[in-house]
């Protein structure tokens, strides 16, 4: 009797199980797709000349360099929207939501931007680095600004944001770039790109840095040189960057010249006149060679880039 039974239940349970797959199936022969696109990335986005080269940078190290996108692949973040917009005011006045404004790149210049990323960031980095650093998306425009409250607008060469490097000039505007915008360019694409691999801990600083510098005192513009220091400021975390700011800005043959009186520029850091007790080309060796070595990656390299004419 008690082998009757649990062979009905076994019985029950098959014939359930067959009825329910049936009903299934019926229900997957009567699936509608949707006619809204995916959420993600491909290139090419056109069939431009320059989109073969956005596609070998895709398939060499897995980021998407994009033309076209959507408000939120560069307004959203984790804590909220960054689209900077003018709110308005009840007397007329202008009182803006800081943030960011961006528009998309002119497709007639992105070949043209392409070749400014190239010369000025993506070739200071091996493929490697590139595949295991960069952000998702590489996102091109044609202007882009930070935005105060006050409406002030800040023209910006990049943005960093989530899961993205926004950056500038694809734009006719490019044709003409000074040896000045094109430095800067190269400056602080790269200065952002460097800061954003310490945040996000993909590259990590050496001890060895800090080792004998003293963040307790008072540091100012006159003491700062021999203290082992390239800015004023005695905060710990800001020494690693700002020592990367001055290599990557300043050509090595003005680091090394004979600085003039009162000159709180990057020039003559590794001279004598300032860095009276050595403790700042310590420093700069220090971090060279940590970049060089875990990296591949030559700071002083990409310092040696600016451009005279």
């Amino acid at each position: 009797m008690i082998l009757m039974n649990m062979m009905k239940k076994i019985m029950l349970y098959i014939g359930l199980s067959v009825f329910i797959y049936g009903m299934i199936a019926c229900d997957d022969d009567n699936l509608i797709p949707t006619t809204r696109p995916e959420f993600g990335y491909s290139v090419p986005q056109g069939e431009h000349d320059y989109d073969d080269r956005i596609v070998d940078w895709k398939n060499r190290c897995n980021f998407f360099i994009l033309y076209e996108y959507q408000p939120r692949d560069i307004y959203w973040s984790v804590s909220g929207w960054n689209e900077a917009y003018d709110k308005g005011t009840s007397d007329g006045g202008a009182t803006w939501q800081a943030g960011i404004k961006a528009t998309e790149a002119d497709q007639n210049y992105v070949g043209q931007q392409l070749d400014l990323l190239e010369n000025k960031f993506l070739r200071f980095y091996q493929d490697t680095m590139l595949r295991r650093c960069m952000p998702l998306k590489l996102l091109l425009c044609s202007e882009l600004y930070n935005v105060k409250n006050a409406g002030t607008h800040t023209l910006a060469n990049v943005v960093n944001g989530f899961d993205y490097l926004a950056v500038n000039w694809g734009a006719e505007s490019i044709l003409s770039m000074t040896a000045t915008q094109q430095n800067q360019f190269r400056v602080d694409i790269n200065n952002t790109f460097l800061i954003r691999l310490i945040d996000n801990a993909k590259t990590v600083q050496t001890p060895e840095f800090y080792k004998g510098t003293n963040y307790t005192d008072n540091v100012t513009n006159q003491n700062m040189y021999e203290r082992g220091f390239v800015k004023a400021s005695k905060n710990q975390k800001d020494d690693w960057p700002n020592y990367i700011n001055a290599i990557i800005s300043t050509p090595y043959s003005d680091l090394i010249a004979k600085p003039q009186a009162n000159d709180y520029t990057s020039k003559g850091i590794l001279h004598s006149d300032k860095d009276k007790n050595g403790l700042i080309r310590k420093k700069y060796d220090i971090i060279i060679e940590h970049y060089k070595t875990n990296y591949k990656v030559d700071l002083q390299a990409i310092g040696d880039a600016k451009i005279t004419q």
